[in-house]
């Protein structure tokens, strides 16, 4: 019954234990016995200090041995794909011809000037740019680009659906790395007790989760140029400049030469930048020292509002280049033209006017909506997709399919293929490459290999994300997944985890080897519902049905459920909230078999929604960054609840 396509050609090769020891043990073993590491291995690393399970001891020897100072091109941006890899998503829409931009400094320069890079940021916009600006508060001066953008009244904590609203409707937006990358906080305890510089010192700017395809960037060392321009040509960037000033500033000086590093068509040259390139006057560095925020707020209205000086002149500077990398500006001169002419004609002013009530009044609007939520997004996404798919390729009436395995049954066997080893309750295991709280989870995961660990480790459900765009998933990963499972004793059943609004979707699954699908009463009317379930049991599957709240319960029962699914997680803010199962399962028949979704994590979850009734766990993320998926998988549900 299914529809193939290719043969699958992935390695289905059991992992060995040595594979699946952890990753940051075995690079920190490389770096101090055989004095270094390949990028992968820095990168699996860095894998396992963001998903929060390294030691920190471990993590401490990595950061001291990995000298930021001798790193490689190839290591560096392994590490930032890593880091970027746990970021919040951030996807702009950008009109054909436009380029995104960010003008961003490393910082730790030591000279504490003026904000000239965030400044710079809002006059490129007034110009015509498209700019998301990656930053963060002071660490070593007096004020940093989160500190002064708050100062002026923006709302920094906008997050990357907001942001890219913004910046469509202004030009500029600013992201603040704490929440962009909130996986940082594994490594933070560790970075301030050593008190040195390590590899993440470095990393800031080359780990903008919207990643801009031109960027304009400083450092705070002459030796990051030629490194830093080589990571911005294998990340893809098409046009970038990395500056450092005779002096070391992390910025174009305004009191002299700079060295840049240009990578422009995939070439990389070098030269040396003075303000006499631009027809720009020399000011010593003393005239563009930075204060605090709400000083620097007023110099930066001054200069919006066309005070000249040499603050003004420092912008003009930075934000010429940034035009000119950005290929809105032929030459540095022109540059510094159209740089004056936003300030002067107040559209830089009207950019910055515009940035700080719009990112107010984005997280306003989000508070009064309470019916639209990216559940909502996905859901208004896919039935446009699945429609416009339906009409081209429609597919066969299809009777009772053969080969369905009945997920309730294979629920209620209660061992899971562990000979004489019961399970507490069934496991369902998630593949999923993404998802659109965390970003990338395991973007570049061999399914069919997960899918026979989860198999051989006694998953009861294999469900399967399939959905494109948020989660990164296709109708032929289930294929791939019920192709390898298929061929073992007492295999597990395959769940679609999509968004259904569409009949299309549940034959398509059916046809695709599924023996369940995924149906979300939050966006799905009662009626359709109800027929979705039917055509779902016709087809020989008994569907999942997903309740978030106590109101969704009395319809999935209407709708004649008799598998239900409680999600934990609130898809409005993405928080979970593991009281959720609690409250709702008391609603609920006792003939009606009951899972607990989202945000599980540890063995004491676990016992705990065993004891209120479930009879089936569903774990995504932990298993999908777990070092070993069959000893997380064995520790979760193996064996009589503790304390029995």
């Amino acid at each position: 019954f299914f529809l193939l396509g290719d043969p699958w050609q992935e390695d289905l090769s059991y992992p060995s234990k040595k594979q699946s020891m952890s990753a940051l043990r075995e690079c920190v073993k490389k770096l101090t016995e055989a004095g270094g590491c390949s990028p992968d291995e820095a990168g699996k690393a860095v894998n396992e200090i963001m998903s929060g399970e390294a030691d920190p001891i471990l993590t401490a020897s990595f950061l001291t041995a990995l000298r930021w100072e001798k790193v490689t091109p190839d290591i560096v941006s392994a590490v930032a794909e890593s880091m970027r890899s746990y970021a919040l998503p951030c996807k702009p829409d950008l009109k054909e011809g436009e380029v995104l931009v960010d003008v961003v400094g490393t910082g730790g320069d030591g000279f504490d000037t003026f904000n000239v890079s965030t400044a710079a940021g809002v006059v490129v916009a007034g110009a015509g740019g498209k700019v998301l600006k990656h930053g963060n508060r002071s660490n070593s001066s007096k004020c940093g680009s989160a500190d002064i953008l708050e100062a002026m009244g923006a709302n920094i904590y906008v997050d990357g659906t907001q942001a890219a609203k913004v910046m469509a409707d202004c030009g500029f937006c600013f992201l603040f790395a704490q929440k962009f990358h909130p996986s940082m906080k594994h490594v933070a305890k560790v970075r301030r007790a050593l008190g040195v510089r390590t590899i993440f010192n470095i990393l800031g700017p080359l780990t903008n989760p919207a990643r801009p395809s031109v960027q304009l960037t400083g450092v705070f060392s002459k030796s990051l140029g030629p490194l830093y321009i080589q990571v911005m040509k294998s990340a893809g960037m098409t046009r970038a400049m990395v500056v450092h000033s005779y002096e070391g500033l992390d910025e174009l000086s305004p009191a002299g030469p700079s060295y840049a590093w240009l990578l422009d068509e995939g070439k990389i040259t070098e030269k040396s930048i003075s303000p006499k390139d631009y027809d720009l006057p020399i000011h010593p560095l003393s005239s563009v020292q930075g204060k605090e925020p709400e000083k620097n707020k007023q110099t930066f209205l001054d200069i919006l509002d066309g005070k000249k000086g040499p603050c003004a002149d420092f912008v003009i500077l930075n934000a010429a280049t940034a035009l000119w990398v950005a290929g809105i500006a032929k030459d540095f001169k022109e540059g510094a033209i159209k740089a004056r002419e936003s300030i002067e004609s107040g559209r830089a002013k009207k950019v910055l006017e515009a940035y700080i009530k719009l990112s107010n009044s984005v997280a306003k609007e989000e508070k009064k909506d309470e019916t639209k939520s990216i559940l909502h997004t996905i859901a208004d996404h896919r039935a446009k997709v699945v429609m416009e798919t339906a009409k081209a390729f429609p597919l066969p009436k299809l009777q009772l399919c053969s080969g369905v395995t009945p997920v309730l049954q294979r629920i209620e066997m209660g061992r899971m293929g562990r000979g004489k080893i019961p399970d507490i309750v069934a496991l369902m295991a998630e593949i999923k490459r993404a998802s659109p709280s965390t970003g990338d989870i395991n973007a570049n995961i061999n399914i069919v290999k997960q899918a026979l660990i989860y198999a051989k480790a006694g998953a009861s459900v294999i469900s399967v994300l399939t959905e494109p765009k948020w989660f990164k998933g296709t109708i032929s990963d289930l294929r791939a997944v019920k192709q390898a499972v298929m061929k073992l004793d007492n295999p597990p059943a395959v769940l679609l985890k999509d968004f259904v609004v569409n009949e299309y979707q549940i034959l398509e699954a059916r046809m695709s080897g599924a023996d369940t699908v995924l149906l979300i009463v939050a966006i799905l009317p009662l009626q359709t519902l109800t027929h979705f379930i039917g055509v779902s049991r016709s087809l020989g599957m008994e569907p999942l049905v997903e309740v978030a709240r106590e109101s969704e319960v009395e319809i999935a029962i209407k709708a004649g459920a008799k598998f239900i699914g409680i999600n934990n997680r609130n898809l409005k803010t993405f928080q979970v909230d593991m009281t959720t199962t609690d409250r709702v399962i008391k609603l609920i028949p006792k003939d009606v078999t009951v899972a607990a979704l989202s945000g599980i994590k540890k063995r004491s979850d676990v016992d705990h929604y065993h004891s209120v009734g479930c009879k089936a766990i569903l774990v995504g993320t932990t298993l999908m960054r777990a070092k070993d998926p069959e000893e997380t998988i064995i520790s979760l549900v193996a064996g009589k609840a503790t304390g029995a």
